[in-house]
């Protein structure tokens, strides 16, 4: 056997030893493709956990009165109807708690009715009032959930 196989075979080697420890000492190659694929929404299950975040997040921008933010999780269609309730309570009221309390699914779970307990006082009374609010969510492929209706029943 010649001396310059003989190397090619130890680099060959030397090479596919490299690559397995470092996949090995890294850990699974494929968590980000899986993380990235959850993401997109392909399955039910997935945008189910999806617009649960979305929601958190939402209700997080209306507590602290932060409009712009919240503005951002409406679609484009409903922000017009939309966009006047986030500036009349953010100067009439202050929302200090929110709870997801029911998520009626449609749609395989592209279509959700999510109802929030929400607790808030009006300005300057300071007396804490519960209401609970209807909202409605959409999800588009590229986009994500966006919220395309909110209902509020005061009581």
């Amino acid at each position: 056997m010649r001396l310059s196989t003989v190397y090619r075979r130890i680099n060959v080697f030397l090479i596919a030893m490299a690559a397995g420890i470092a996949v090995g000492a890294s850990g699974c190659v494929l968590v980000p493709f899986i993380q990235a694929f959850k993401e997109v929404g392909a399955t039910e299950g997935d945008r189910m956990a999806l617009l649960n975040e979305r929601v958190k997040k939402f209700n997080a921008a209306v507590v602290w009165g932060n409009r712009a933010e919240a503005v951002s999780y409406v679609a484009d269609e409903s922000q017009l109807k939309l966009s006047p309730q986030f500036k009349d309570a953010s100067e009439e009221e202050r929302v200090f708690d929110s709870k997801v309390t029911n998520v009626t699914w449609e749609d395989s779970a592209r279509a959700a009715t999510v109802e929030v307990k929400t607790k808030f006082y009006k300005i300057p009374v300071y007396v804490v009032t519960t209401r609970v609010e209807e909202q409605k969510w959409k999800f588009e492929t590229g986009v994500g959930w966006k919220l395309v209706d909110r209902t509020i029943q005061e009581g």
